[in-house]
């Protein structure tokens, strides 16, 4: 019964740190300690995309968010670099160096006929599905509860809410998050097996990110791909190299499995309480 409930307590805590983390991927929290030669300070949110057509603007890319939003399905693969909230989640579930604070995330978002998503690092497994949220806690199973009270008691018997603690987590969000002025696109090429426009940001753009994101004295590179066919962002990588190597900063996601009819959420069976 104790390896039962030290179980579920260790899951409860991850879950709010996922909580923490999901503030970070909506532009909360605060930038890890990079080494000295890279002072990081205080972490904003990315500017907000743009749908301005003016000077390197393109209405293309702002479109993008809603494009993503129009799909069916998705299978994504996500990393996340840089800042408090990740290293929390990384104590917790043993994924991450401490020199950069990274954690990848897989998953699966089904967007129609009705939402839902499965998001997996290690250690760390969530599936909402049917307006809950369930949180692997290990042997004993997952925990359920209402999907707008990340961090809350399993409650079996709660109603259902649409809002899940698996949307930062998803590239919706992340994209969502991203200025899409000062980028250019410099040629049409495959990624991730779609036929897409890859899109460079310019020095503008790069010296916006450095300043928004509180890291200084490192080099930036931000490459957007976008679908020829919907115009959803297919990949994503924007990355900080400090001079030493390091990474102080990272978000990066690549999408798959575009509409595919096999891409199915479900709710798991060996649910706690149930």
């Amino acid at each position: 019964m104790f390896g039962v409930a030290q179980r579920q307590g260790r899951g409860l805590l991850i879950l709010t740190a996922v909580a923490a983390l999901a503030l970070s991927a909506c532009g909360g929290g605060s930038q890890t300690p990079a080494p000295s030669d890279t002072p990081v300070g205080s972490t904003a949110s990315l500017p907000a995309a743009t749908s301005s057509s003016t000077g390197n603007g393109s209405p293309v890319l702002a479109g993008a968010a809603n494009a993503l939003a129009s799909l069916t399905s998705y299978k994504f693969r996500m990393t996340q670099a840089g800042t408090d909230s990740v290293n929390r989640v990384a104590d917790l579930t043993g994924n991450a160096s401490s020199s950069n604070g990274s954690v990848t995330f897989n998953g699966t978002v089904i967007l129609k006929p009705d939402k839902a998503a499965e998001v997996t690092t290690t250690g760390l497994h969530i599936i909402s599905v049917g307006g809950f949220d369930y949180m692997d806690v290990g042997n004993a199973g997952f925990a359920k509860m209402a999907a707008d009270s990340p961090g809350a008691s399993p409650s079996p018997g709660a109603s259902p809410s649409p809002a899940s603690i698996s949307d930062p987590f998803t590239p919706a969000q992340v994209f969502s998050d991203i200025r899409m002025s000062g980028y250019s696109n410099v040629g049409s090429e495959p990624k991730n097996g779609v036929p897409s426009d890859h899109y460079h940001a310019g020095a503008s753009a790069l010296a916006e990110l450095g300043q928004v994101a509180g890291v200084r004295g490192a080099t930036w590179s931000a490459d957007i791909w976008i679908a020829n066919d919907g115009g959803y962002p297919v990949s994503i990588a924007i990355v900080a190299t400090a001079k030493d190597g390091t990474i102080p900063y990272e978000t990066t996601f690549d999408l798959t499995n575009i509409n595919d009819a096999a891409n199915k959420v479900t709710a798991p069976e060996n649910v706690v309480g149930a």
